[in-house]
C-alpha cells in the first residue's frame, strides 16, 4: 500500500458565518475514517458546516455510511451540517440511496 498521493484530500476552510470542508478524490473503505474525523472535529465550533464534494470523483457504500453517521451527528448535537455540489456520479448515488435531506437545494434529476 505504497501509495503516493493520499486517496482523499481535505482542506477546511473557515469563514465567518461557516465552515466549508472542500473534499478531491475518493470517499471509501481507504478514506472514510479521515472524512470523518475531520468532519467531527468541526461539529463542537458550533457553525454551519458544508461539505464540498464538487471534486469528488467516488463514493462507495462505506463513503455514505460515513456521509449519514456525519450528518447524523451534527443534527443530533442541533448543527447544521449539509453537502454541496455533488457531481454527476455523487448525485446519481444521492437518488439511489435517497438521501436528498442531507444535501443543500438538491433537485432530484439536475444539478443544482
Amino acid at each position: 500500500m505504497a501509495n503516493a498521493s493520499p486517496v482523499l484530500h481535505i482542506e477546511t476552510e473557515r469563514q465567518p458565518g461557516k465552515i466549508i470542508v472542500h473534499c478531491a478524490g475518493k470517499v471509501n473503505l481507504e478514506s472514510w475514517t479521515q472524512f470523518s474525523k475531520t468532519v467531527r472535529g468541526l461539529i463542537a465550533e458550533h457553525k454551519p458546516i458544508r461539505v464540498d464534494l464538487a471534486s469528488v470523483i467516488q463514493v462507495d457504500s462505506t463513503g455514505i455510511g460515513a456521509f449519514v453517521s456525519v450528518w447524523a451527528s451534527a443534527k443530533g448535537g442541533g448543527g447544521d451540517l449539509k453537502f454541496i455540489n455533488p457531481n454527476k456520479r455523487v448525485q446519481d448515488v444521492v437518488e439511489i440511496t435517497k438521501l436528498h435531506d442531507m444535501f443543500e437545494n438538491f433537485a432530484a434529476g439536475s444539478k443544482s
